[in-house]
């Protein structure tokens, strides 16, 4: 076999093997027990929200989170159950509460490991 052919051999395996690793690497392994929530500001006049709610081991968990935009990822926390959460008209989850809200997440979904939140 000439060194072209080896050298052309050996690139083809390596990009199989990166291409394989590439395909797993959106897998995530907290989203069989638990969701990571997504904050859809649909009257446009929240900007910050508070949550308190149940994390992914069953531990009371809360945040405050500002809102830049109509949505905004919540990632790294992971919720189930029943999350309530305070839109504020303030960052920083402070000035007049724009009102409370629940929801329940579910610890799975098939297609996504987001949950939708809105106020």
């Amino acid at each position: 076999m000439s060194i072209r052919k080896k050298a052309a051999t050996t690139v083809g395996a390596l990009a199989l093997a990166f291409a394989g690793v590439l395909g797993t690497a959106g897998q995530s392994f907290a989203g069989a027990n638990g969701q990571q929530l997504v904050f859809a500001d649909v009257r446009g006049d929240t900007y910050s929200v508070y949550l308190v709610g149940t994390n992914q081991n069953g531990q009371r968990a809360d945040i405050c989170f500002n809102t830049p935009g109509r949505t905004t990822y919540v990632g790294g926390w992971w919720w189930k159950g029943t999350v309530s959460y305070i839109g504020w008209a303030g960052a920083n989850c402070v000035g007049a509460s724009r009102g409370s809200f629940s929801a329940t997440i579910p610890t799975y979904q098939t297609d996504t490991d987001w949950y939708t939140i809105h106020n």
